[in-house]
Parts: C-alpha cells; structure tokens; sequence
C-alpha cells in the first residue's frame, strides 16, 4: 500500500469520524439547537423588520400590512432555509451541514467587538488571541521538551536524568493560575517589570508596529506561567518515548556496529520514535486552541477561554456550543493531520503493517 493509497483511506476515515462525531453532539444537543435556530430567525426578522420601517419612514411610504407581509415572507424563508419546517431526516442534513461549516446562529447576549452578534463572529474575533498566546507557549514548550527529553534519554541514568521526572511532577502540579498570580504579585505589583493583565495598554497603540510590540509585553507573564508548567511534563514524555525505543532490536544491533550514541539517538532512535512524537504534538497543538479558561481569567486575556467563561456566566448557549463544535473540528483535524505525518514517517504504515 503507497503513500497516496493511505492517504485515501485515511481522508474516508476522518471524514467518517468527523460525521459521526458532529452527528453525536448534535443528537445530545438538539433541542437546544432547534430554541437557538428559532430565536436566531426571530431576531433577524426583528433586524429586518426594523431596516423596512427606517426605509419605509425615511421615504414617507409607510405601509405596516406590506412591510409585516414582507416579514413574514422573510421569516419563511429562514424557517426553511434552516429546515425548520422539514422532516427530521432532511431537518439533520440541513443544520448539519450549517454546523460543519459555522453557521450557528446568533448569540443571546454576547457581540463581537465588530457589533456582530453570529456566534461565528464572535469566536472569530476572540480565537486569534488564545492562538497568539496559547499556541506560541506551546510550540515553545514543544521545542524547548523535546530538546531536554532528548538530553535525558542520551544520558539515561546519570543525575540529570533523573531530576527530569521531578521536574515534570512539580512543574505538572502547579496550577498555571495560582503561578500566574505568583507572578503578578511579584512582577507586576512588586516591582513594576511587567503589566498585571490584559491584551495591549489602554488605549491600544495606534501604529501596528507598536501595538504588537505592546502585545508581546503584556503576553509575557501568562507565557512564561504556561511554559513552566507544561515543559517539564512534554520533556518527560519525550524521554519516555525515546527509552522505550532505545531496548528495540535495531539500538543493539547499531551499537555492535560500534556507531556513536549520539548517531544512534538522533539518527536511529529519533527517526524510530518520530511517529509517536508527533502524536503528542498534534494533541497539545489541537489543545492550545482551547486556550486556558483559569489562565485568561487571572490575565484578562480575551481569547477563547474567557469567552467560554463569559458564555457560561450570562447562559448564552449558542455561543458554548460554538465552541464545543469548533473545538471538536479542530481536534479532528489536528488528529488526521497527524495521520498523513506518521504515515509520511513510519515506512511500515506505507506497506500497511
């Protein structure tokens, strides 16, 4: 079996899985679905009522029996276009397919800060930011773990082997709020080196250059609370994974051949371990889209854990199961992007092994 014919199989399966999964959450949240499509028609015919009299009134051809017929008419439209009046069967394909491609409806009480209130909107504008923080500490914590877990596995058993796993106990049991607020006592409030919270200063810095610039400095304590939390933890899964390779039949067999450990590490064990690396990586990428809901409490950063939060406190349901759907693609892509990456590094999946 060719690369190109895994490459198929694994598309039919992810697009399968990706049905099944979207198919699950929307059968446990249906109803809550159907009383989000309903209210999301009724405001936009509310919208649209009110654009016909602002129109009507400023043309003085103010006429209330053909602007409510016309609002009826649009308000069917939406109840179809949604497959509200349809059959079940025709009803699951049509809100279905709105879902997959994130069309939600509109939030209750939450707006993006365009004024939108779609639920794709909203987490559009609030999702960049939980990238800008979240995804950076983690390739961060990515390359910095995966460069000590190799240092440890090279030197298995010596001392500084062994503080890995301790490290990665401590670090794993703090929780990355109460580090944060170590931090903000002592850096922003006792020494005044970095800001308490927030995304920019207040105003925001008009030049692009300096906005960003403003950003880095206000993202630098929920980075570093970040990093030091997870890299201990990454770097002993690392370790752990290439150890394990390291009792395989082929380390012997190079170290009879009088090859260095440092070639057999990096050009024999990593090459081997490569596969199950790279799962780890996809999952702690797809889980930093998340962003961290405690974390962007304690910094007032705005991204999508704050949101969620946010969502959660004023009961606005679109807007949660935005998240969980979008959350639930993301995870699913980040899974079979790391198909097509193990198949492309494991010659035995290529030849069906």
């Amino acid at each position: 079996m060719g690369y190109r014919t895994y490459l198929a199989k694994q598309v039919i399966v992810y697009i399968t899985v990706l049905i099944a999964a979207m198919s699950i959450l929307y059968v446990f949240t249906y109803p809550v679905i159907q009383t989000v499509l309903r209210k999301t028609i009724q405001d936009e015919a509310l919208h649209f009522k009110q654009a016909i009299l602002k129109h009507a009134s400023g043309h003085g051809t103010l006429n209330m029996t053909k602007i409510n017929l016309e609002v009826h008419r649009y308000e069917a439209q939406l109840i179809s276009s949604y497959g509200l009046n349809r059959p079940v069967y025709a009803k699951y394909f049509i809100q279905m397919y709105n879902l997959i491609t994130f069309h939600f409806g509109n939030a209750y009480y939450l707006t993006a800060p365009s004024g939108s209130r779609k639920v794709s909107a909203i987490i559009a504008a609030y999702l960049p930011y939980t990238i800008i923080l979240f995804t950076t500490g983690t390739l961060i914590v990515i390359f910095a773990g995966t460069i000590i877990g190799l240092l440890s596995a090279r030197y298995a058993g010596t001392f500084w082997d062994k503080l890995v796993p301790t490290i990665a106990v401590i670090h794993s049991s703090l929780p990355t709020w109460w580090l944060g607020f170590l931090f903000i006592a002592a850096l922003a409030y006792g020494i005044h080196a970095f800001p308490p919270g927030g995304i920019t200063s207040v105003p925001p810095p008009k030049n692009p250059l300096m906005y960003s610039a403003s950003m880095l400095y206000h993202m630098a304590l929920p980075l570093l609370a970040f990093t030091i939390v997870n890299v201990g933890g990454f770097a002993y899964i690392i370790r752990s994974l290439v150890i394990s390779t390291t009792k395989e039949d082929f380390v012997v067999t190079a170290k009879a051949r009088g090859l260095s450990d440092s070639r057999i590490l990096y050009r024999h064990i990593l090459k081997t371990a490569s596969p199950a690396i790279s799962t780890q990586v996809a999952l702690a990428i797809a889980g930093s889209f998340a962003g961290g809901l405690t974390t962007e409490i304690v910094f007032n950063w705005h991204g999508l854990g704050w949101l969620t939060y946010v969502a959660i406190l004023s009961n606005d349901l679109p807007v949660i199961l935005g998240i969980t759907f979008v959350l639930t693609v993301i995870l699913l892509l980040a899974l079979f992007i790391d198909e097509l990456v193990k198949g492309y590094l494991d010659p035995r999946l290529k030849v069906g092994e």
